[in-house]
């Protein structure tokens, strides 16, 4: 694959996919898996990848029957690319997905009238990360300037690059990137056709894992770790829907809520409801990824200072900023345009342990 300069549009980075790097994945109809539902409120949900350990405890919450409990009927809940999880919800297709947070904030600046509304924060810290072998010695965002690195155009990390490089006072041009299908990234580190992958550290480590490399020979960059104080995913709700089915939001996040808790009590379990839906994963990779989640972006002190779900508006608020710099938009989001506390479980429900 021909590599290319770094390039990307601010019209690019909001283009959905419409066909994603799942190719023929097959939808997830909850109703030929698990007991059917008698909830009033049908509600389509996009997960944020394709099926795995990151995205099992909202899996696992459709099996026990916790949103069907608030009145909610599962209609759907498919699995996604990346960031069209972001474009499903924002376009009406969607009533509800697990998307990043802060990405709602460049999103309002072309779109106010129809970026998403987040109701509930799962990750307390972005997992956006730059993964490549140590013996490539790229421990900093500088060490990156002149090489090749692999990315999917629907993958998050590759999507805030220019605002990580930016914030390290780099040019994101001097940076060469093959743009690669998302099931194929891992392989073409593994292959050494590019210095580093852009990707969770979840979702990138963890394949590596699966494909046999060792730890020790991994490095993971985390943006969070040089200048990127970012959230991460966070369930988010049309605007459509807020608008007809705002009653049904509290209880949409009790499910989630009483999901993520069991998740953090009994991974095992969580995991078995995963593989239910999806046999062909495989039970200990699913589960490490989902420790590695729990571990990593849910169990942070914030998270166990807040709880589940909350977040500290001053916080997103300067990252709303370092995006709106790094893009130079015309508007800058206020924070209660895309964020909403208001439909919280309480603190209790909510509680990191």
């Amino acid at each position: 694959m021909t590599a290319t300069r770094f390039h990307l549009t601010r019209r690019a980075m909001l283009a959905g996919t419409g066909a994603t790097a799942l190719g023929t994945a097959a939808a997830f109809t909850p109703k030929r898996i698990f007991a059917q539902t008698t909830a009033k409120t049908a509600v389509k949900f996009s997960l944020n990848l394709p099926r795995n350990g990151t995205n099992s405890p909202f899996i696992y919450a459709l099996e026990k029957g916790y949103f069907a409990a608030e009145g909610i009927e599962i209609t759907a809940m498919d699995p996604a690319a990346g960031a069209d999880a972001l474009q499903r919800v924002s376009s009406n297709t969607y009533d509800v997905s697990f998307a990043d947070l802060t990405s709602l904030g460049e999103f309002y600046a072309s779109f106010p009238e129809q970026v998403p509304l987040a109701v509930f924060n799962i990750y307390k810290i972005t997992p956006a990360a730059i993964i490549s072998w140590k013996t490539a010695k790229i421990s900093k965002p500088s060490d990156l300037v002149g090489k090749t690195v692999g990315g999917p155009l629907t993958d998050n990390a590759y999507k805030l690059f220019p605002v990580f490089f930016k914030a390290n006072g780099l040019d994101p041009a001097s940076v060469k990137f093959n743009n690669v299908d998302l099931r194929l990234r891992e392989s073409q580190l593994m292959r050494r056709e590019v210095d580093a992958v852009t990707g969770f550290d979840s979702t990138v480590w963890i394949n590596l894992k699966s494909l046999g490399m060792k730890r020790e020979d991994v490095s993971i960059m985390l943006y969070a770790d040089h200048g990127l104080d970012f959230y991460g995913n966070s369930v988010v709700v049309s605007r459509k829907f807020l608008k007809d089915n705002e009653a049904a939001i509290p209880g949409l996040c009790r499910a989630v809520c009483r999901g993520w808790q069991d998740a953090m009590k009994d991974p095992k379990a969580v995991t078995d409801s995963l593989l239910k839906a999806d046999a062909l994963l495989k039970h200990d990779i699913e589960q490490e990824r989902l420790q590695w989640v729990i571990d990593n972006q849910v169990k942070t002190a914030e998270g166990k200072q807040l709880g589940l779900g909350a977040i500290d508006p001053a916080r997103l608020q300067r990252a709303i900023a370092t995006i709106a710099g790094a893009y130079n938009l015309a508007k800058v989001a206020p924070v209660e345009a895309i964020w909403s506390s208001k439909y919280l479980p309480s603190a209790e429900l909510r509680k990191i342990a």
